[in-house]
């Protein structure tokens, strides 16, 4: 049996941060999947399966998405610092601390070095299919990007993990808030292919999957984003920050009457206009995120 959306909901707040939770990064996944040339298309889906072998619940491209959060959920925390950087937003000039070089930037172009091989066996090239799906979807959650220094905080609040907002439970920090897509992927926290017990995608939840990734490409069209073809990680990182800082960080509660907006603070409950901003954010965010991941793998594999 599925879990019921509330049981997910306990289990995700509860969980490690995390990038998008399992939704939002199957329906990266599935709207890039719908963009893969079909060489890349049928190189996708042969590692998939080889992945399969390993954890049988991995039954379709999308899948992939969430597979290394589950990965740190079993203890495997190796990969741990590639799933995010950390731009200081630091408008109180706090000192700052040295910024890692591994980081997520890394991460991803090491993956295509891997999936450009041609000594690299396919169950290496099969895992870092796996980690470049997640990373380049963590890469455009913006809180992903960005760590706000403050002096209570002047080791930075870890991507707005440390930044509590007041919601009754349903999230308990800004970066869990925009994990859920601002609210706009809650209705889909019930497709889980990572519960207790680990299941493989129905039928039913591939085909919710890939509606609301039509969805999101009927809003978003890819010939409407003109940056869908800047590959630069370095960029994506840019963009996310300045994301993070105007619409997560000092998103607006309230247009205020006076030119003076009010904006958000740790402890508020993120207000309706609020979530109506990041929800804008993130349908671009998710339709950027999977034309870009297409567009890596095409040129990874596309012509094998």
């Amino acid at each position: 049996m599925k879990k019921c959306l509330i049981l997910c909901l306990v289990l995700l707040i509860c969980s490690p941060a995390r990038a998008w939770w399992d939704a939002g990064h199957m329906v990266v996944a599935m709207i890039a999947y719908r963009h893969l040339s079909e060489p890349a298309r049928a190189k996708a889906d042969q590692l998939t399966k080889v992945l399969q072998r390993d954890y049988p619940y991995l039954n379709h491209f999308s899948t992939l998405g969430p597979w290394p959060d589950d990965l740190k959920a079993e203890g495997v925390t190796l990969y741990s610092p590639m799933h995010y950087t950390n731009l200081p937003y630091n408008p109180r000039g706090v000192a700052l601390p040295p910024q890692p070089k591994v980081n997520i930037v890394w991460a991803i172009d090491e993956a295509l070095k891997v999936l450009r091989s041609p000594k690299a066996r396919d169950i290496e090239k099969a895992r870092q299919l796996g980690f470049l799906v997640h990373f380049t979807g963590d890469l455009h959650q913006p809180l992903h990007t960005t760590s706000y220094y403050t002096n209570d905080r002047p080791s930075g609040n870890r991507g707005g993990n440390d930044f509590p907002i007041s919601t009754f439970g349903k999230w308990r920090n800004l970066h869990s808030l925009w994990d859920d897509g601002c609210g706009y992927l809650s209705a889909y926290n019930d497709i889980n292919p990572y519960g207790d017990p680990k299941e493989s995608l129905l039928a039913e939840e591939v085909q919710r999957l890939e509606q609301l990734a039509r969805q999101i490409e009927q809003q978003h069209p890819k010939e409407s984003l003109q940056e869908c073809w800047i590959l630069d990680r370095d960029f994506w990182v840019l963009e996310g920050h300045k994301l993070a800082i105007r619409y997560g960080y000092e998103g607006v509660q309230k247009k205020g009457e006076n030119g003076w907006d009010q904006r958000i603070k740790p402890n508020d409950a993120p207000s309706e206009y609020y979530l109506e901003q990041g929800q804008k954010v993130v349908q671009r965010r998710l339709a950027l995120a999977g034309y870009r991941l297409a567009e890596l793998l095409n040129e990874a594999f596309g012509e094998e």
